[in-house]
């Protein structure tokens, strides 16, 4: 999948799941409830030791119609492991113009984590149609969202942090393009504890009430 094409997926879906797990079997178990669930996007966080490893196992073992990406991507080490193990899409909670260029490069969609408008649009600048908005929470939610796109009304945010199944819609009506959700859609117990049908039924839950808040059903 080009970097284009995974740029529209994120915007078809509305919803980018996002996690992290050292366990492999747990982690790829979590992607194909997931991937039961609808999901066509998922989001592998490098937060731990041991990521990138499973991050290649999850490329290599993605259910078909999945693309598996990598978040949490800082640094140009980070990024080099991210692709070398095959991630088709790369998030960071920063922004980094070095970044920008490698992935544009190797046709890899570029999503960096920006706070202010100055580093939103110096982000387009950079190549980049989606900007990370993070921890959206913390800078005052949709009203955020609503507030920056009033004189920006073509920037195109994937907003993270505190962005749950709860106010999904919230922030899509702000004009959010897309949302990453983590660990209030992505909950561990439900691999662990179940079989991964809770996890597959409100990954299902959220996409199709995305589908109807945008059609006008609610």
């Amino acid at each position: 999948m080009s970097a284009t094409q995974t740029l529209q997926e994120a915007a078809r879906l509305g919803v980018v799941p996002l996690f992290y797990d050292p366990d492999v079997a747990r982690a790829r178990a979590t992607v194909a409830a997931l991937a039961a669930g609808g999901a066509t996007l998922v989001e592998f966080t490098l937060r731990g030791p041991g990521a990138e490893s499973v991050l290649a196992e999850l490329v290599a073992h993605a259910p078909p119609g999945v693309t598996v990406g990598a978040g949490s991507v800082a640094t140009a080490h980070q990024l080099a492991s991210a692709l070398d193990a095959g991630a088709a899409f790369v998030v960071g909670p920063n922004g980094d113009p070095a970044i920008a260029e490698a992935c544009a490069a190797a046709d890899v969609a570029y999503v960096p984590g920006c706070l202010t408008p100055s580093e939103m649009v110096r982000a387009r600048a950079w190549g980049c149609p989606l900007v990370k908005v993070f921890p959206v929470s913390a800078l005052g939610g949709p009203s955020y969202v609503r507030a920056v796109r009033g004189p920006l009304p073509d920037l195109d945010m994937m907003v993270t942090g505190g962005v749950s199944t709860e106010n999904a819609t919230d922030y899509l009506d702000a004009g959010a393009a897309c949302l990453g959700l983590g660990s209030d859609l992505v909950r561990r117990a439900w691999v662990i504890e179940d079989d991964g049908r809770p996890l597959a039924d409100a990954t299902a839950a959220i996409l199709a009430r995305i589908r109807q808040h945008r059609t006008g059903g609610g």
